[in-house]
């Protein structure tokens, strides 16, 4: 097997979330297929959990409300 690519590359942080459903309903490369392993349902699940491990790492701090980007400012400075 090939290893993946990471979920952080910028390919992947911009694909559309119907690349995402289709590669785990399809396969890609060396990826099997998982239609039948895993429900339509869970699969929007999962891309959901990407999404929210690629916003995770790759916030802007301008992006935030302004109270928390206070409380962010304050654990940043030394």
């Amino acid at each position: 097997y090939t290893q993946p690519p990471s979920y952080h590359i910028d390919r992947l942080r911009q694909a559309r979330v119907g690349h995402f459903f289709r590669v785990i309903t399809l396969g890609y490369g060396s990826m099997p297929e998982y239609r039948s392993q895993i429900p339509p349902r869970d699969r929007w699940a999962i891309i959901a959990y990407i999404r929210a491990l690629q916003l995770s790492q790759h916030f802007k701090v301008a992006d935030l409300p302004a109270d928390l980007r206070q409380q962010w400012q304050r654990k940043e400075a030394p």
